[in-house]
């Protein structure tokens, strides 16, 4: 009686058809030279788009806060670093006001960056909620997703604002 042989047998698939084996292993490294080369490119590409990019950029610099303004007293400009470009991609915010029946309060960014041609000018505008109520002051705070940037030198700052933060990057300009 002859046994058919099992594929865990001497008379395995790769014993039978020994060029499966070889095709199958040429054909990994086909693909993964292509996944490769492929995932270099990328990482080439986005080098030469942002080089020298630092991946964080906060407006502390030093550990003191910057870019607020609560009239009455006098603004708390950032400035953009010497020889680089600020990224703006992200800010958020709160602001203290007398209490009042209002629920929305308009936040002015304002720049001046003399390459945009822009002295202390209210740039854009953002929407802050009245988030809460206590003792006499009304708390408002924002947060949106905003992509912006200003030259070396340029100084910018939000109004009214008690804190703000802004996130993003620095370029090497």
């Amino acid at each position: 009686m002859n046994k058919v042989p099992s594929p865990r047998s001497e008379l395995s698939r790769s014993s039978c058809f020994p060029w499966t084996k070889r095709t199958m292993n040429a054909g990994a490294v086909v693909l993964m030279a292509a996944v490769l080369s492929s995932s270099l490119l990328l990482v080439s590409s986005a080098s030469a788009l942002t080089p020298e990019k630092q991946s964080i950029y906060s407006n502390t610099p030093g550990g003191l806060l910057c870019g607020t303004y609560t009239p009455p007293g006098p603004p708390s400009p950032c400035t953009v670093p010497d020889r680089q470009r600020l990224i703006i991609e992200q800010v958020s915010g709160y602001a203290f006001v007398p209490t009042s029946a209002n629920t929305t309060l308009a936040v002015s960014l304002v720049v001046t960056d003399a390459e945009l041609g822009l002295t202390d000018a209210a740039f854009h505008t953002f929407v802050a909620i009245k988030t809460n109520t206590s003792g006499g002051t009304d708390v408002f705070s924002f947060s949106t997703p905003f992509k912006m940037m200003l030259h070396p030198g340029s100084t910018y700052y939000f109004s009214p604002t008690a804190n703000v933060s802004v996130s993003g990057y620095l370029v090497k300009d």
